[in-house]
């Protein structure tokens, strides 16, 4: 029994990625705990506590055998798991059956972030020490995870897990065509949804750091990622790539409602108090993610449409496929950044 626990504790913190962790974990808590489902609950909003998705989730069919289930949004959380969300405690209730649902928080800068939901016929007292020395290992892991993944400055994520990233995007989308069956006349009504990148960089920043030095330009950059953190939702991907330079990755969702929430943004960006600084702004170049597309190739779209959108005025949003004509723009002097 010992050494099978060492040897999960080993896989467990073997891991590179949240995924893997997460998967890892379920297994673990299925094999030493003996439950009929588990699952990995997240907020998903900061702005709404009952925005919460299932990441992940392992449940037991009949025997040795089980079925995983990936990465859906929970339409109706119950109160058990959103009370366990809000205060960051273990809730634990048991119906007439005699079977127990138990959720235990999952925290990060102290902070509630998700919670994993047990089910069972009950956990005894060595269970429950199990249980719970799990998630806080996961927990731990997962803020040194989170650390790697970030940069040091704006708590945004980094350039070097874009890939990695972008790439599960769109390994996602390709499974979701391949399942995803419609008659042709539901082809016909419905509206196109795709995932977008989204290249953001900051106007004249140059002259904010030539005017006012690197300490104030460090502040604008910190604000603005707060502002994009406050702004978007907790699953959309947001990346610091360098310098005053961002790249957003939005989940699939129409050009209509991406377009107007971009602008929404540009709009915020100009409203927002910054030090030293009079007024600020943005400008945006944005291309579709396809679920055959190479993310060298999306960033590039999303580059010259960026550049389009600063040689004709900054300020502004610029759609790839809606350049006129499509080109490539030279860069002007405080905006050359080097992707690479």
């Amino acid at each position: 029994m010992q050494e099978e626990l060492l040897h999960s504790v080993v896989k467990l913190t073997k891991t590179r990625d949240v995924d893997s962790l997460e998967s890892s974990l379920l297994s673990t808590i299925h094999e030493f705990i003996g439950c009929q489902e588990v699952s990995i609950y997240k907020s998903i909003s900061l702005k709404d506590a009952a925005d919460v998705e299932c990441c992940l989730s392992l449940q037991v069919i009949e025997g040795k055998r089980y079925r995983w289930s990936q990465s859906e949004k929970v339409q109706s959380p119950s109160s058990e798991l959103l009370s366990c969300l809000n205060s960051a405690c273990i809730i634990a209730v048991q119906s007439n059956d005699g079977i127990e649902r138990r959720w235990v928080p999952i925290t990060l800068a102290d902070k509630p972030i998700g919670a994993i939901a047990i089910v069972s016929k009950g956990l005894g007292s060595s269970e429950q020490v199990l249980l719970n020395a799990f998630c806080c290992i996961y927990e731990n892991y997962l803020t040194i995870l989170h650390e790697n993944e970030r940069d040091k400055l704006t708590g945004l994520l980094n350039r070097q897990t874009f890939d990695k990233k972008l790439k599960q995007l769109i390994e996602k989308q390709v499974l979701k065509h391949y399942k995803t069956t419609k008659s042709q006349q539901d082809r016909e009504t419905h509206r196109e949804t795709v995932s977008w990148l989204a290249m953001l960089d900051i106007d004249h920043f140059k002259r904010v750091n030539d005017n006012y030095g690197h300490v104030c330009g460090d502040e604008v950059l910190l604000i603005l990622a707060q502002v994009m953190d406050g702004f978007f939702r907790a699953t959309d991907l947001l990346f610091r790539f360098g310098g005053e330079e961002f790249v957003l990755v939005f989940e699939p969702a129409t050009r209509e409602e991406i377009e107007s929430l971009l602008y929404k943004f540009v709009e915020l960006v100009r409203i927002t108090k910054f030090p030293f600084v009079n007024k600020l702004t943005v400008s945006i170049g944005v291309a579709k993610v396809g679920p055959y597309d190479f993310p060298i190739h999306v960033l590039e779209s999303a580059d010259k449409a960026l550049y389009f959108a600063k040689e004709n005025g900054r300020d502004q949003l610029c759609f790839y496929d809606q350049m006129e004509p499509p080109q490539t723009p030279s860069r002007d002097e405080d905006g050359d950044i080097d992707l690479f």
